[in-house]
């Protein structure tokens, strides 16, 4: 805001209030006014420190002002001839200097009572003074320096207004920075831990399997290997969900699962999109707890692009529980020009796609025949990508 660049210039605003003093009270005391020293130093000066003042205590400020400015129009009554009440040059130039730094710091509205106040004022002076100056002259006199004060306050609203825009721009701008910079330390983290955590859970479950003549003590080992790779996969997945969120979120929300996939179908009608299930839904223990979570958020986003690019066109949905894999199937008909993500290049395929894949299933979407389908494969209990038999034979190990 334009209170950090004043800040900045407090020394030159001190510099130029003391000219500004120094002028006044100067002028007050040449001819014609002739003000006799004292006075004029001590009008000079403090209507001169309402500048300075402005920058901290800007109603104290607009109210010293006020009284310094009306005191001096009230010492040069009887030789006010000209510029009288508020056009004498340097009680004016010091007055629009105040105005101008309480419309900065304080905004126009405190400036605009100033100006109101001052200019009532002004009014009644021209009226006390028609013994000494004619009032037509005086009252012209008042209107020009509010017209000239009105400039100068529009123009420093104006500069607020684009100071105050470029500093909100300035702080959005450094707070996408950094959720920009925790999405990326979150996608960092997904691709190197996630994945050799998965290899290491799938290892240690088939270890059993591969190897020859595992006593229980061993097998029994491997398995606790394997929950504790999958627990520490599932607080992984919970870090990046905080760095995931944006300020303002707590982050600290229940994590969904197969069986919240009720209430969503309901929530999901709700709105008065038209959702048909067939089938029956799986348990919660049915599938593994980060199977359950990547399929409640697939089906979510699949439903959510339905109802943005569909919203007239029933979704169907397919769960179906094999005796390995979880397949989830969404679809819906074809509304005008489809889904704007249907070439799978938007974010909400990506982030679907994402989700499959982290617990070693595959996903696929886009247009056939009329219908844009929305098709996954997720393993149901263990959710580790599976080594390939390729793989198997390098390492010498036998396939279960």
């Amino acid at each position: 805001m334009l209170k950090t660049w004043l800040g900045r210039g407090r020394l030159a605003l001190y510099v130029a209030a003391t000219v500004l003093g120094i002028v006044e009270a100067a002028v007050l005391t040449t001819d014609p006014y002739e003000v006799a020293g004292g006075v004029a130093l001590l009008v000079g000066f403090t209507h001169a420190a309402s500048i300075p003042l402005a920058l901290r205590r800007p109603v104290e400020a607009a109210g010293l002002s006020l009284v310094a400015v009306t005191v001096a129009a009230l010492a040069i009554v009887r030789q006010g001839e000209s510029g009288w009440p508020w056009m004498i040059p340097p009680p004016t130039l010091t007055q629009l200097v105040v105005l101008v730094v309480l419309t900065l710091v304080a905004g126009w509205r405190l400036a605009a009572i100033t100006l109101g106040i001052q200019v009532a004022a002004g009014v009644v002076l021209a009226v006390v003074g028609m013994a000494w100056n004619d009032l037509v002259p005086s009252l012209i006199e008042v209107a020009n320096f509010a017209s000239l004060a009105l400039l100068m306050g529009a123009l420093a609203t104006v500069a607020r207004r684009l100071s105050e825009s470029r500093s909100a721009l300035r702080e959005e701008h450094e707070r996408r920075s950094v959720v920009e910079e925790k999405a990326r330390i979150a996608r960092e983290l997904h691709d190197v831990i996630a994945h050799n955590m998965s290899l290491i859970t799938v290892q240690a479950r088939s270890a059993p399997h591969r190897v020859d003549d595992v006593s229980p003590a061993a097998e029994a080992e491997f398995a606790e290997i394997a929950d504790l790779a999958a627990s520490a996969l599932r607080q992984m997945r919970g870090v990046l969900d905080v760095l995931r969120t944006e300020e303002g979120q707590s982050g600290r929300v229940p994590v969904p699962d197969i069986g919240g996939l009720a209430d969503l179908f309901e929530s999901a009608r709700g709105t008065g999109q038209r959702v048909e299930v067939r089938g029956e839904l799986p348990e919660v223990t049915d599938v593994a707890p980060e199977v359950g979570t990547a399929a409640y958020r697939i089906v979510q986003e699949a439903l959510t692009n339905a109802r943005r690019h569909a919203p007239s066109e029933v979704v169907g949905v397919d769960l179906t529980l094999g005796e390995e894999d979880l397949e989830i199937r969404v679809a819906n008909a074809l509304d005008g020009a489809g889904p704007a993500e249907a070439t799978g290049g938007g974010h909400g395929l990506i982030g679907m796609r994402e989700r499959a894949a982290a617990v070693g299933g595959s996903l696929t979407a886009g247009a056939v025949e009329g219908e844009f389908i929305v098709q996954a494969r997720l393993p149901a209990r263990t959710a580790v990508r599976t080594p390939t038999l390729s793989q198997d034979k390098k390492n010498g190990r036998k396939t279960p």
